[in-house]
C-alpha cells in the first residue's frame, strides 16, 4: 500500500510515507526533495512527525495539506519544478500545523515581511477557491512560499506571494534551531 522513507534511516526522523498512487518518477523526486527538506530542518525534525503523500489527477489546486491526517495531496501530472515546489510548500504547512515551536517564528516572520504583529496568520474562514491575489496576502501562504526559497534556493514557479530576503533569513535561522 505505501512505503516509508527516512532521510538517515533513523527511527526518530520524520518519515515521508508514500502512497501507491504516487508513480515511480514522482516518488524519486519526492524522496530527493524530502531529503533536502530534512537537511534544512534537521534541528527542528523532532518538532514534526511523519507526513503522507498522495497523488491525484483531480484537485482544484496544485496541492493541498490536510492537518488532521498529515497528508499532502499533489495534482499530477506536473513538471518536476511544479511538483517539487508543491511538495515543499505543503510540507511547510505540515511543520506549521504540527510543530508547536512554529508559533515562536510567526512574529519574526511577520516583521520580516513588513506586516503588523497582529496580522492574522491564517484566516479561519478563507474560501477554498480564493483568488490568487487574496491567497498571496495570507502570511501562512507567504511563509510556505518562503520555505520554497529556503529549501530549493529559489522559487521555480512564480506566484504573487511576496517574499523578502529578511523572511528567508528568519526562516533559515529558525530552521537551524536559533
Amino acid at each position: 500500500m505505501s512505503s516509508g522513507c527516512a532521510s538517515d534511516g533513523s527511527a526518530s526522523s520524520p518519515r515521508l510515507i508514500i502512497d501507491d498512487s504516487v508513480a515511480g518518477d514522482f516518488k524519486a523526486l519526492a524522496v530527493e526533495t524530502w531529503d533536502r527538506f530534512l537537511t534544512v530542518f534537521q534541528a527542528r525534525s523532532d518538532c514534526f512527525g511523519d507526513v503522507r503523500l498522495w497523488a491525484t489527477r483531480s484537485l482544484n489546486s496544485r496541492a493541498a495539506y490536510d492537518p488532521d491526517s498529515a497528508t499532502v495531496t499533489v495534482r499530477v501530472p506536473g513538471t518536476p519544478a511544479m511538483l517539487q515546489s508543491a511538495l515543499v510548500h505543503e510540507w511547510a504547512h505540515h511543520i506549521e500545523f504540527q510543530c508547536e515551536a512554529h508559533k515562536d517564528l510567526r512574529l519574526a516572520f511577520l516583521a520580516a515581511q513588513g506586516l503588523p504583529p497582529d496580522t492574522v496568520w491564517r484566516p479561519d474562514d478563507a474560501p477554498a477557491n480564493m483568488p490568487s491575489s487574496q491567497w498571496a496576502d495570507i502570511p501562512s501562504e507567504q511563509y510556505a512560499e518562503t520555505m520554497i526559497e529556503v529549501v530549493l534556493g529559489r522559487r521555480q514557479i512564480p506566484t504573487n506571494a511576496r517574499v523578502t530576503r529578511e523572511a528567508v533569513r528568519v526562516i533559515e535561522e529558525w530552521a537551524a534551531g536559533d
